[in-house]
C-alpha cells in the first residue's frame, strides 16, 4: 500500500510540472496565491468538530484552493494545495512516517487544486470538479489511515470501514458542504471585478 501510494504520489506531481510550465506566475498571482493560501490557513484554525488523531471539520478551509483552481487553473491550484499542507503544520503536525506525512498533508491538499479539472462554465461542472477533487483528497487520508493508523481501529473492525467512517465523517463532510457553497459563489462577479488576467500559456 505504502508503494501504490508513493507511485500516486508521483504521477500526481508529474501532472503538477506539466501544469506549472504552463502557467504563468507574474508577481500579482503570485501575491495571489499567498493572500488565498493564508486565508485557508486561518479558515483551517476555525474548527467546528474535533476528532481525535486530528480530524476536524474546520470553516471552509477547502475553499480557497478550490477557488483558486476554478479562476486560475489546475497549476494555480495545486501550488496553493502543497502551500496550505506545509502551512497546516503550524497547527500541531502529526508524523508517524514520511509517507504519512506526505499523504495526510501534502497530496490531500494538493488534490484540491485540481477541482477546475471540468471547468468553471456550469454548476455542474464546478460541482463534479470540486467532489472529485476533494473526494480524491479525503480518499488519501483513508490510505494513511488504513496503514498507519490501524492501531486506533476498535477490535473486530475492518480497518478500511474504520478509516472511511473516520475520514469520511470529518473530512468527506467538510468537501460537501465546501461543494455546496461553491455552487452559489460569485466566480463570474469576481472575474469581471478583477479582471481575471489568462495565466496559461
Amino acid at each position: 500500500m505504502i508503494y501504490i501510494s508513493l507511485i500516486i504520489g508521483i504521477i500526481m506531481f508529474i501532472i503538477y510540472i506539466r501544469e506549472i510550465r504552463k502557467t504563468k506566475f507574474t508577481t500579482r498571482l503570485i501575491f495571489i496565491i499567498g493572500i488565498f493560501t493564508a486565508l485557508a490557513y486561518v479558515l483551517n484554525l476555525i474548527k467546528f468538530i474535533r476528532m481525535p488523531q486530528g480530524g476536524s471539520i474546520t470553516l471552509f478551509s477547502m475553499l480557497p484552493v478550490m477557488v483558486l483552481s476554478l479562476l486560475y487553473g489546475k497549476g494555480v491550484g495545486l501550488t496553493s494545495g502543497i502551500l496550505l499542507g506545509f502551512l497546516k503544520m503550524l497547527d500541531g503536525i502529526t508524523f508517524v512516517h514520511p509517507v504519512q506525512f506526505l499523504l495526510d498533508y501534502i497530496l490531500s491538499n494538493m488534490a484540491l487544486g485540481f477541482s477546475g479539472m471540468f471547468g468553471r462554465d456550469s454548476k455542474v461542472k464546478i460541482f463534479f470538479g470540486c467532489i472529485i477533487s476533494g473526494f480524491l483528497g479525503v480518499m488519501f487520508n483513508v490510505i494513511s489511515g488504513v496503514v498507519f493508523f490501524s492501531e486506533f481501529a476498535p477490535e473486530n473492525m475492518n480497518i478500511w470501514m474504520y478509516s472511511i467512517i473516520y475520514n469520511f465523517s470529518s473530512l468527506g463532510v467538510e468537501v460537501f458542504l465546501t461543494t455546496i457553497v461553491m455552487m452559489f459563489f460569485p466566480l463570474d462577479r469576481i472575474i469581471k471585478i478583477s479582471k481575471l488576467q489568462e495565466v496559461t500559456k
